[in-house]
């Protein structure tokens, strides 16, 4: 599977029209059209605050993806719904991206997002991780091996872990760039999670004088997801 990972930003108090002409005019026909979206979040902290949302969208293969492009290219009552969304945006980012080797495996088949509106919604923290291009290899099995499970804490879970394929921080080799996305139960639990990495001293000290030193920046956001994320 491949995936594609998105920044759709409405500003000046415009996302929730944005967000309202999406899900009445086009969620359900780019899903028909074989682009499946299985998360989207809204930026509660951090970038884009109030006015960026998130997608995740999911395709069998690159030429899955193609296919797809090519087909809402031709498909002219597409092209006028996504002219109503015009008007309420300021910016689109994208890049296509896939999950790392050892990551958490994502289903591939989801059920309709009507049939997951009574679940309950978590937190989302999503990191967008920078490395040097020498550092990657080291970083995913340090990751993997020791900071993966010292972080399973307080509720919160590993929701998904992305290299880049195309977009900022891809290569002919691999990627520099990596999303990193973690579930919590609520923003109580994420605060006492942040909290254990300054008062245990063995995590810090795996963070910040293990992790950190392989880690070029990174950019972090709380999300809270939309009622028709899959992914919640």
């Amino acid at each position: 599977m491949i995936y594609q990972h998105r920044l759709i930003v409405a500003r000046s108090g415009r996302l929730e029209k944005r967000n309202e002409i999406f899900q009445r005019e086009m969620l359900a026909a780019l899903d028909e059209h074989g682009s499946l979206l299985i998360g989207a979040w809204e930026v509660l902290v951090g970038p884009e605050t109030g006015s960026g949302v998130y997608q995740l969208r999911q395709f069998e293969s690159l030429s899955a993806w193609e296919r797809h492009q090519d087909n809402v290219r031709r498909d002219r009552q597409t092209s006028g719904r996504q002219g109503k969304l015009y008007p309420s945006l300021d910016a689109v980012d994208t890049a296509i991206v896939r999950s790392a080797e050892k990551a958490p495996v994502l289903p591939g088949q989801w059920p309709s997002a009507d049939q997951l509106l009574a679940q309950p919604r978590g937190i989302f923290e999503q990191r967008v991780l920078h490395f040097r291009p020498d550092t990657v290899g080291e970083h995913h099995a340090l990751y993997f091996a020791e900071v993966l499970p010292a972080l399973e804490r307080e509720g919160a879970t590993l929701a998904g872990f992305f290299d880049t394929v195309i977009g900022p921080g891809s290569m002919n080799a691999g990627s520099h760039r990596s999303i990193e996305l973690r579930r919590f139960p609520d923003l109580a639990a994420w605060q006492r999670w942040r909290e254990a990495q300054d008062n245990d001293a063995s995590l810090r000290t795996l963070l910040r004088e293990r992790w950190a030193p392989l880690v070029d920046r990174v950019e972090s956001q709380l999300m809270r997801p939309m009622p028709y994320s899959r992914i919640r």
